[in-house]
């Protein structure tokens, strides 16, 4: 098959040579590579897809002026292994595959030499299955490649979609609203006070702490929703808190009268006097409090 290919090649290039029309004025014309034009000349085919093939060889022959669907139909024949060798005025084409016919005339004097082609024969009693069909262009293919190209592009979209879901709830979550978080019990207040103080105060000190939260009228828990750095004043600067509270953390204080309560983010805490919440009065996220005064009465203007 490849011997023939290289036949037909050769056809092609005596043809375009017989019209004395060069490689490079069939390439401006088609826009074809004149590399490849002249691999289809030496009959190399597998350069490209056969949809390209089949394409410049078309372009090849409209550039020659012959018809387009007579050539296409010798590269068939080509492949399929049945291609003849068309016979040229000047004989310098080489008689690949013809077989010659005697037939005698009447008065058997005379000897006509017919030649059939080497493939009539082959295509009446046995046709191959390349002929079976009528001659189209080949369907296009589809590689696994592309179709796991577009699954990993289908993950990908779910996996973005998801992403942005859980932002816009995180970010909604972190609003202006009221926490989840339960307030405790005085009990537990004090338990957590003597945890904070732990390992600072020895035995007496703690139990003297506990003893004053108890008799204290006002009791301040600060809870960090995120890292938050905090200042808090007792009463008339008896005594100052200066901390940097981690997410989760909570800080207890008590008061005889008023708390002035300064945070870097007023979002980022969640403050309970006596147990009851309170509600701060910010309207944006980032924004700072400085000498927020807290008293019985809660939050004060």
């Amino acid at each position: 098959m490849l011997a023939l290919l290289k036949e037909f090649g050769n056809d092609l290039k005596q043809l375009r040579e017989k019209k004395e029309i060069s490689i490079a004025e069939i390439s401006s014309e088609s826009r074809i590579n004149p590399k490849f034009l002249t691999q289809i000349e030496s009959g190399i085919f597998d350069f490209q897809p056969e949809t390209y093939i089949r394409s410049f060889i078309k372009a090849y022959a409209r550039a020659i002026d012959e018809d387009e669907k007579r050539i296409l139909n010798d590269y068939d024949k080509a492949k399929a292994g049945f291609y003849s060798r068309r016979k040229f005025e000047t004989g310098d084409a080489v008689d690949s595959g013809v077989k010659l016919t005697v037939k005698a005339t009447p008065n058997d004097t005379d000897t006509i030499v017919t030649p059939e082609p080497v493939y009539q024969k082959s295509l009446k009693e046995n046709k191959a299955d390349y002929f079976k069909q009528k001659l189209s262009e080949p369907e296009p293919e589809f590689s696994n490649k592309s179709t796991t190209q577009k699954v990993l592009l289908i993950l990908l979209i779910i996996a973005i979609g998801f992403g942005i879901y859980f932002l816009i709830d995180y970010l909604n979550s972190s609003g202006d609203k009221k926490s989840d978080v339960k307030p405790k019990s005085f009990k537990e207040m004090s338990s957590e006070y003597e945890n904070k103080i732990s390992g600072k105060k020895d035995s007496t000190a703690i139990k003297d702490s506990l003893k004053n939260i108890a008799s204290d009228s006002l009791m301040l828990v600060i809870k960090a929703v995120k890292d938050v750095h905090v200042i808090v004043i007792v009463d008339d600067n008896t005594k100052k808190i200066d901390e940097d509270l981690s997410a989760k953390d909570s800080l207890v204080i008590s008061a005889q009268r008023q708390f002035r309560f300064s945070s870097s983010n007023g979002f980022n805490t969640d403050i309970f006097l006596n147990g009851r919440y309170l509600k701060k009065t910010i309207s944006s996220k980032g924004t700072s409090i400085k000498n927020m005064i807290i008293n019985k009465d809660g939050i004060q203007p």
